[in-house]
């Protein structure tokens, strides 16, 4: 009898295995964070967005756009319904995901700073969902947003010779940033670009930010396309569009030209996009 139950034991281990080794090569391979909420509010997290989550197996390895990455181990739990894996990495709280695949999307939800398994996809208190794309789908040239405004004209915009500021490393931004300053001080502009498969994620969050502070005034921008929208507090500007899933955020300091020739100069820039 004893010799029996130790048989049902290890044929329902080995099976427990086996299911667990399965759920491992559904999520191989790199997949790109799309969008991310909070709480179900949209993020504009750099340390978040754009970010390549590589599963291979039992190892999972996370790159920010900075170059940051995290290497961990994972333990997938075969009984869990959502499935469910728990993620250890050295110098890190250890952290339960649960996760849904649907057609080439990829659902993962975890608790921030809280080591509980989800129960669902929320939205809840403290609850992290991601939305990840396959990586091979987002591969697109990285634009360097310096040479977009120098080919949307921007020294003639600003009526005046210009040159770049020196670069600022913004690990709130998953996007690249140039900000040019007229030679004589007066005048000042930035652009950073968020590239696919973020950018429009971050368009909306953006929005939702801008919304928040009520001490800035925002507009709808429609001629720029669906979501743009444009905020102002004193003397600073900032337009806010996506063009083929590459968000800009054009920012116009110490500006005095009418709206209408900013919205023009910003159609500039998405079309150099």
């Amino acid at each position: 009898m004893i010799a029996f139950r130790s048989s049902i034991a290890i044929g329902a281990a080995l099976s427990a295995l086996a299911v667990a080794a399965a759920a491992a090569p559904v999520l191989d391979g790199s997949w790109i964070v799309a969008s991310a909420t909070v709480n179900g509010v949209a993020r504009a997290d750099g340390k978040v967005l754009n970010a390549t989550w590589t599963f291979r197996g039992t190892e999972l390895v996370v790159q920010d756009v900075h170059g940051t990455r995290l290497r961990a181990t994972l333990s997938f739990d075969a009984t869990a319904e959502p499935p469910a894996f728990r993620v250890d990495a050295p110098g890190e709280r250890p952290l339960w995901v649960i996760w849904a695949q649907r057609a080439d999307e990829l659902r993962l939800a975890f608790y921030d700073g809280v080591d509980r398994r989800p129960e669902d996809f929320g939205p809840r208190h403290k609850l992290v969902v991601l939305t990840l794309v396959p990586a091979r789908a987002t591969a697109t040239v990285a634009r360097d947003p310096c040479d977009v405004l120098r080919v949307a004209g921007v020294e003639r915009f600003l009526g005046g010779p210009t040159q770049a500021r020196p670069g600022e490393r913004r690990a709130s931004i998953p996007g690249s940033t140039c900000a040019l300053d007229r030679t004589d001080g007066s005048k000042a502009i930035a652009l950073t670009l968020v590239a696919p498969p973020a950018g429009p994620g971050y368009v909306d969050a953006a929005r939702r930010e801008a919304t928040a502070d009520h001490r800035m005034q925002l507009d709808e921008e429609p001629a720029l396309g669906a979501g743009a929208f444009s905020s102002a507090r004193g003397w600073t500007i900032i337009v806010v569009a996506h063009r083929r899933g590459t968000a800009m955020i054009l920012k116009f300091e110490g500006l005095a030209a009418e709206r209408t020739e900013l919205r023009r100069f910003a159609a500039r820039v998405l079309d150099a996009l």
